[in-house]
């Protein structure tokens, strides 16, 4: 027993390391979407680049961005913060309107060098990407000890951001197919099969998957509030 739900007889034990294959070896995991209140957070967040590369300043480069800023804002308060994404310093303003007036009048320049603000969820190390795909998919011989939203969602974040779930499901019998609807960049991203794993590592079960029907987001969206139209009703939509 793990976690204090029981172990089914259709899992496995592992004795090996997963075999690799030709899939990235880079993990990719689907996050729900932030609250508006961390949005907000995040708008007030800048980072601070200082050029030339082989500036004095960038030794300590706290002063030089009070310097540079100070000298073209001067009323205007912040707080800088340890660096992150490659930049000079982390840069946080009292306010998303604050961070634009700064972003406004950069680059700040100051004795032959100057800082650059970059937004944060702007800097070059990050890839956005458009979740325009949405998947209808069958999890087949799915445990029945795994049926609760939060276990089938935690077992698509490798592929997709769940949607929705066929209430049907939750009352089927034991590994009869969980249905589900995702959102995903790209149907390719859908494995043939999810690994089930339960507390400890040591157990796991091999879940087929099988793609039902692939349709753009836009076909599922209301027209008039631009929400997702679930095709299971309101009442199965996972919330974001």
């Amino acid at each position: 027993m793990q976690d204090n739900r029981p172990i089914p007889t259709t899992v496995e034990l592992v004795v090996a390391p997963e075999p690799r294959t030709t899939r990235r070896e880079t993990a990719v995991v689907y996050m729900p979407e932030a609250p508006l209140e961390m949005k907000y957070f995040a708008r007030c967040f800048a980072h601070a680049y200082i050029t030339p590369a082989g500036a004095p300043c960038k030794a300590d480069p706290a002063p030089f961005i009070r310097a540079a800023v100070g000298a073209v804002l001067p009323s205007l308060r912040y707080e800088l913060l340890p660096p992150g994404h490659g930049a000079d310093r982390m840069v946080l303003f009292r306010s998303p309107e604050d961070r634009e007036a700064a972003m406004e009048r950069q680059p700040f320049a100051l004795d032959g060098a100057s800082a650059r603000l970059v937004r944060e969820g702007e800097t070059s190390d990050l890839q956005r990407v458009n979740l325009d795909t949405l998947a209808h998919v069958a999890l087949r011989g799915y445990p029945r000890e795994q049926r609760s939203v939060e276990d089938i969602c935690s077992n698509c974040c490798s592929f997709g951001h769940l949607l929705e779930v066929d209430p049907a499901c939750f009352t089927a019998p034991n590994l009869s197919p969980v249905r589900a609807v995702v959102r995903t960049e790209h149907a390719r991203e859908i494995p043939r099969q999810v690994r089930i794993r339960w507390p400890g590592g040591a157990f796991r079960h091999v879940v087929p998957v099988q793609i039902l029907r692939v349709w753009d987001r836009s076909e599922s969206t209301d027209a008039a509030n631009g929400e997702y139209v679930p095709i299971y009703g309101p009442a199965v939509v996972v919330p974001p």
